[in-house]
């Protein structure tokens, strides 16, 4: 039997991937460590999304549900239930220590308060050697840091630093668009009364909501509130709007509106959005790219076209990257640049879907401020969706999905 150790007793670490990223192999040798498992008193696991991911693979390549019941699965599961699944498993193997990877990333405040109850639990007998981002991540039980040099793991005293607590990026003007979009309407998308159901099940009761020109929302919402319900509904990519009063730009859903015409007047920005641009295209490419609506450049641009882009990379602060590959960037440099892209053409409706999500404190801040910038203009409208309350976010509009029974309803707040 495993000795119980005190909090007082029991080193916990943190280690800051904002500055170093880790590849699962380093986490593999951290878990091998000779002075971790000694300290431990034993082995211990890798909670993160490579783990998760493995097992979705298992599932999906090889029909083992390890984390669910044979009559279940763990593709049906919002990203909270997944994480919680996979917790209780590891948990279920007596580890000594538990590498925990950004483990509230993704979550919902409900369920980021759960996590942190239960490492908080956990660490009185067991061991937690946290990676973050975010300063205000890091549990309150940490005592060491680590440092990963010449490919071993080194403690050190452990300081977290708010490194944006200072941080004020000064953007200039948002530069003009090259054409105007004519005759839009003043409400951009209506919601009248809508209400959605998949299998039987409510998801969003009777929700209406409108997005005019210019105005700048918070959508808000735990996990499986309905919030991708919404989103797709907008971007015509879920067919859940046709027969409903719903109107996007100024037209009813359904009524002979080409999908693509639509698009063309929204800019779409997600965390995994760079996935998608894993080509050699430079960055000014990728900018120009957003006013073919193309995965990358495969035209010529023209003159006015590259003066507009360099007008916006030097908005952020790129522009002695603009011939660098899209690749080669840090992923809020990347993030910088796919708001720049989707804005380059003044689209009516920017969404931003949990654009912060895996940035480090510095990186976060940067961005929110391009997204106020933006906002101020008031010339685009933006809805921008996300679990984590940023600090500095300056939008006068919140819209709070609130689940039920009976699907999630809505809750309105206006500053």
């Amino acid at each position: 039997m495993k000795e119980s150790n005190t909090d007082t007793k029991r080193k916990h670490y943190a280690y800051d991937v904002s500055q170093q990223a880790l590849s699962f192999s380093q986490l593999k040798v951290l878990q091998d460590a000779d002075w971790l498992t000694e300290e431990a008193g034993g082995s211990g696991l890798i909670f993160s999304n490579d783990t998760l991911n493995y097992y979705l693979d298992e599932e999906y390549r090889h029909g083992k549900t390890i984390l669910t019941s044979a009559q279940d699965d763990l593709n049906s599961k919002s990203s909270g239930e997944r994480k919680k699944l996979l917790l209780d498993y590891q948990l279920s193997q007596n580890p000594s220590f538990l590498i925990v990877d950004n483990p509230f990333e993704g979550l919902d405040v409900e369920k980021v308060t759960w996590f942190k109850e239960k490492l908080q639990e956990l660490a009185t007998h067991i061991t937690v050697i946290q990676l973050y981002r975010r300063a205000e991540d890091v549990l309150p039980f940490i005592n060491t840091g680590l440092v990963y040099e010449q490919k071993i793991f080194r403690k050190i005293e452990f300081q977290p630093t708010d490194i944006a607590s200072d941080f004020n990026a000064k953007f200039s003007k948002i530069p003009l668009p090259l054409e105007r979009y004519e005759k839009l309407p003043e409400s951009l998308v209506k919601f009248n009364d809508v209400s959605v159901s998949f299998d039987g099940k409510p998801i969003i009761n009777t929700i209406s909501w409108e997005i005019k020109k210019g105005e700048a929302w918070h959508l808000k919402g735990p996990n499986g509130s309905g919030k991708t319900t919404l989103l797709s509904m907008i971007t015509g990519d879920s067919t859940k709007g046709y027969g409903k009063e719903l109107y996007i730009l100024g037209r009813k859903k359904g009524s002979g509106e080409s999908v693509w015409e639509i698009k063309k007047k929204i800019g779409y920005i997600t965390a995994t959005l760079t996935e998608r641009f894993d080509g050699m295209h430079s960055v000014i490419e990728m900018v120009i790219s957003g006013l073919y609506d193309s995965v990358g450049l495969y035209q010529k641009p023209t003159s006015l076209e590259v003066t507009k882009a360099e007008e916006w990379l030097e908005l952020i602060g790129l522009s002695d990257k603009k011939e660098y590959t899209f690749r080669k960037l840090n992923e809020v440099q990347k993030r910088l640049v796919l708001i720049a892209r989707a804005m380059i053409k003044h689209p009516p409706l920017l969404i931003l879907d949990e654009p912060s999500s895996g940035l480090d404190t510095r990186g976060a801040q940067l961005l929110v401020q391009l997204v106020n910038r933006i906002a101020a203009a008031r010339e685009t409208a933006i809805l921008y969706v996300s679990h984590r309350e940023e600090n500095g976010l300056n939008f006068e509009n919140t819209l709070e999905l609130k689940p039920s029974q009976t699907g999630s309803k809505a809750l309105f707040k206006r500053s």
